[in-house]
């Protein structure tokens, strides 16, 4: 009775070290680069991102080993949900920042922290559980308006702030989450539509300095020593790496764009290690991407699979903005590169979904007797 019992009846477990071990291997990385970026005018730069680093594999590693269920009870899931607003809305009043209000400065520590990085780990959590509460009849216009408040609410908030680029994070994860929980492609069509139909009036809404960056974005030349500034200089540097790059810590334009260890890190990268070290990077960057992906296969529970697709999509458009920005094909719009950036709340957030991640694929199997997800 007892073999039977360790066969069937016991809910095996093992820790996903593959996914850790890739989401390590790009923080060391972009520490290095920071370090790069820098070029060691400033120290506490690369201090930080390693103590963040450290921390983020800490509660990585904590967050694996707790059944990520635990989050999705229903009372738990609407405290998240109350808590990322009152986030949001604490950042409004006495948010700082250049050009937007997404920080918070902690008095005393010199350290600014981006309460948004984490609302996006807390929203994966809140949107997959009301996703699971609609599981079947997600299609239906009720439900559907619900999501899109839901996820609207959040949004609006960090649009508040000015965040442009983290707003467009959200409405991926929001995108995604839903079209792989069953929602009707024509929906997404519809929506589609329904933006470049009402296009005018958000341009208006925008402010005026989002609005030159979005225009700068497609043609950096119309605005050269403004807004075009660092794009103009980023695609020189990119140019200016070639197959192999001219070797670490040995640019000579990369240091001259503003931001070049956030925004523009792979500006530096490229120039550094050519187009051979950007495609191994991608490489790394792919490998963890797919990773996750057979996480959301082989998981226990339908939504288990929203939260590795939620944050799949979080690592993708961040990614894809961030490179578009240095590739001067789309506005800055102030989108870190995944656990490379330097950024403590980034990677601090980054780390955490990890976590998540790899409790979902601890807790993938199936109990004893348990029914299968429908």
């Amino acid at each position: 009775m007892y073999k039977y019992r360790k066969k069937f009846g016991k809910n095996k477990t093992s820790t996903d070290y593959a996914t850790a071990f890739i989401a390590i291997v790009l923080s060391i990385f972009g520490i290095f680069m920071v370090a790069s970026a820098t070029k060691g005018s400033d120290t506490s730069y690369i201090t930080k991102q390693s103590f963040a680093v450290f921390l983020g594999i800490c509660f990585m590693f904590i967050l694996s080993f707790v059944n990520y269920e635990v989050f999705l009870n229903t009372k738990i899931s609407i405290f998240l949900f109350a808590t990322s607003i009152a986030l949001l809305i604490l950042t409004l009043i006495i948010g700082i920042g250049s050009g937007n209000q997404s920080w918070i400065n902690l008095t005393g520590l010199s350290i600014n922290v981006q309460p948004s990085e984490f609302v996006k780990v807390l929203f994966i959590l809140t949107f997959a559980k009301h996703l699971d509460s609609v599981k079947g009849s997600i299609n239906k216009p009720l439900n559907l308006i619900l999501l899109l408040l839901h996820a609207g609410i959040i949004i609006g908030l960090v649009m508040l702030q000015g965040d442009l680029g983290s707003a467009l994070v959200f409405m991926f994860i929001t995108l995604v989450m839903c079209y792989t929980q069953g929602l009707n492609i024509f929906y997404i069509i519809g929506g589609f539509a329904f933006v470049g139909l009402t296009s005018p009036y958000w341009w208006n809404f925008l402010k005026p300095y989002q609005q030159q960056r979005i225009l700068v974005g497609f043609n950096p030349e119309i605005d050269p020593l403004g807004f075009g500034y660092q794009q103009i200089l980023s695609k020189n540097a990119i140019m200016q790496g070639g197959v192999f790059g001219s070797g670490y810590m040995e640019s000579t334009i990369a240091p001259t764009i503003p931001y070049n260890h956030t925004d523009m890190i792979f500006a530096v990268i490229t120039e550094e290690l050519g187009f051979i070290g950007v495609c191994v990077m991608m490489i790394v960057l792919a490998f963890l991407v797919v990773r996750i992906t057979k996480t959301a296969f082989i998981a226990r529970k339908d939504i288990g699979s929203a939260i590795c697709a939620g944050v799949i999509a979080m690592i993708i458009a961040q990614t894809v903005e961030n490179i578009g920005m240095c590739l001067g094909v789309l506005p800055i719009i102030g989108i870190t590169l995944p656990f490379v950036s330097y950024g403590g709340s980034s990677v601090l957030s980054l780390f955490l979904s990890i976590g998540i991640v790899m409790s979902v694929y601890r807790y993938r199997s199936k109990y004893f007797f348990e029914r299968e997800p429908s």
